[in-house]
């Protein structure tokens, strides 16, 4: 008595579990390629970062005043020099986002960019400051205070409209070493800390790519942003208070209070990091609604479940219809399934991802309807196998789509797929199952 015949169900049923463990490798070299893929479009963002500019931030301004104490170091008497920032109490800022109607490439990657013009507006309370500068054997230097304009990349920077500090036009340079790089301008405020307060206006135009993100630096921040970018992405430590999105852009409005942040209106050097204050930062990101390679990943996930259920759906089919498919067969077939996902990501770098899925769907129906309807002599299965095929790629064509609802839409699909098979085969005897006379077909592999 033979245990095992080779032409068992029970034979065949494993000899078809190996196949599709076998196609977790080809399915595993497919999600590197995506990988891989991704991690070169964001070399081309780097690129273009690096020459147009990247992800900015922008804030301020900030007075920068230094100080001398005195203090036994060793031993030995010796002053101390620290750098004292002072926060305004008001600060008001526009920003208009106007995406380049030219997308910068790398390769095939386009990198969408944008130029923006800041006009940033406020004063600082020097009635209010007053009383946490009253420190007992400190000397504040005013006449060398500095008034810095935060930036996080100073290479952004395309134009300073104009400039102004207590009604006075002011020179901006480079920035010294301190907290958070940007430009500055030197400013006397040996008269000017006595006045209640002085006023600033700054406007400037930056160029940047995938966000923007302002500082709240004020007592009192308030910031609109409008942009004809229509699908922004709110990011940072403060959503908007306001916003409206339509197809042909967005505008935002937030206000954010001194007691919303870690950080006061006064602070010496060494207390605030610029991890700090980047922790605090707001704006909005250019999102991008189509991300290829998060769909192509998304569907690979997807794949060996697919092909798991194809291989069963035919293995049912087998015993129903008493129509037999060689393993072989099975392979080229899990071969194909797994073709169609380099097919999807290669043509979506090319031309749109819903264009990319119908073509590389159709071909692959096409290619094992046709192969199906010859392997088991018959155009109307083939027919049959093809219009199955249309609708497990129109279901994962959903799943693929949908961001928030593919694991609940994908469950429902995959149990529903389960149950169509149990329920289409549960009169089967498995157990008296027996093979048949071999067919030349059979005597392949028998």
């Amino acid at each position: 008595m033979r245990i095992v015949e080779s032409g068992s169900v029970t034979f065949k049923a494993v000899l078809i579990g190996v196949i599709v463990l076998l196609l977790l490798m080809p399915l595993e070299m497919l999600r590197s390629v995506v990988t891989e893929r991704a991690g070169l479009r964001e070399q081309a963002y780097q690129r273009v970062a690096e020459g147009w500019g990247g992800e900015l931030t922008v804030g301020g301004p900030m007075l920068i005043v230094p100080t001398e104490r005195k203090a036994i170091i060793d031993n030995v008497e010796r002053t101390v020099r620290r750098d004292v920032y002072l926060m305004p109490a008001k600060l008001d800022g526009a920003v208009q986002v106007k995406l380049d109607p030219q997308p910068r490439y790398v390769g095939i990657y386009a990198v969408p960019v944008y130029l923006s013009t800041l006009r940033l507006q406020g004063d600082f309370d020097f009635v209010s400051l007053r009383p946490q500068l009253e420190q007992t054997g400190v000397t504040y230097l005013w006449s060398q205070s500095r008034l810095r304009l935060p930036i996080s990349s100073v290479r952004s920077l395309r134009e300073i409209q104009h400039a102004t500090f207590a009604g006075q036009p002011v020179k901006l340079g480079p920035a010294t070493p301190g907290v958070h790089m940007g430009i500055e301008a030197r400013v006397d405020l040996s008269q000017l800390q006595q006045s209640p307060t002085a006023a600033f206006d700054f406007g400037t135009v930056v160029a940047g790519s995938r966000a923007v993100s302002l500082l709240p630096l004020g007592g009192t921040t308030t910031v609109s942003m409008s942009s004809d970018w229509p699908h922004p992405s709110f990011q940072g430590a403060f959503l908007p208070s306001e916003r409206t999105i339509t197809a042909n852009g967005f505008s935002a409005r937030w206000q954010v209070l001194e007691l919303n942040r870690s950080y006061g209106q006064v602070w010496q050097e060494g207390e605030v990091t610029d991890d700090a204050l980047r922790q605090s930062s707001f704006g909005v990101s250019l999102f991008q609604p189509v991300d290829i390679y998060q769909r192509g990943e998304r569907a690979v996930k997807y794949a060996v479940l697919f092909i798991a259920l194809t291989f069963l759906t035919f293995f049912a089919w087998e015993q129903v219809t008493r129509n037999r498919l060689h393993p072989l067969q099975y392979l080229l077939v899990g071969l194909a399934l797994s073709m169609f996902y380099l097919l999807l990501i290669a043509l979506s770098e090319h031309i749109s991802f819903a264009l990319a899925y119908v073509t590389a769907a159709a071909a692959l129906v096409l290619l094992i309807g046709l192969y199906l309807a010859g392997a088991l002599r018959s155009a109307w299965r083939g027919v049959v196998a093809g219009a199955a095929m249309s609708l497990v790629y129109g279901l994962l064509y959903m799943l693929v789509l949908s961001e928030d609802y593919s694991l609940l839409l994908g469950s429902i699909i995959l149990f529903a797929a389960l149950a169509a098979v149990m329920l289409a085969t549960r009169r089967v005897d498995w157990y008296r199952l027996r093979p048949e006379e071999p067919s030349q077909t059979e005597e392949s592999y028998q």
